[in-house]
């Protein structure tokens, strides 16, 4: 599964595991079974749905261009992901913002001036989008 890590206590921690401690908590707290799979819930059209326990659940991670741009107030997350032994794989879908191609990062326009900008945001004024993710490898 997913694993962060809290740099300042130097731990990994769980998303998926801590989602479904709390799902457990949640379903004994209900008096329902925690170890079910499923939830069913009242559709729109009274149908009852039957929903995954798992699919109330995101985990949002901030990358390196949130951090470039948030001039370190956000880090990028320190993550990786761990094989779980006979478990289905999982699914990983990021979405990932970048600018236009050829468009050049004018850290001045966005801050008024660069003494205002962090470490990072200096290094990559006047680089494109390309230029900043290949200097990030």
């Amino acid at each position: 599964g997913l694993e962060v890590v809290d740099e300042d206590t130097e731990y990994w921690y769980r998303p998926e595991l801590m989602a479904r401690k709390f799902w457990q908590k949640e379903m004994e707290a209900r008096g329902e079974d925690p170890s079910a799979l499923f939830e069913t819930i009242p559709g729109e059209d009274g149908e009852e749905t039957q929903l995954p326990w798992h699919a109330r659940y995101v985990v949002v991670m901030p990358g390196e261009f949130m951090q470039l741009t948030t001039r370190d107030e956000v880090p990028a997350a320190v993550h990786r992901v761990v094989a779980v032994e006979n478990k289905p794989s999982r699914l990983s879908a990021p979405i990932l913002l970048c600018g236009r191609p050829g468009i050049k990062l004018d850290v001045t326009r966005y801050l008024g001036h660069l003494d205002l900008a962090g470490p990072l945001l200096n290094e990559v004024n006047g680089k494109s989008m390309d230029e900043v993710h290949n200097a990030m490898q």
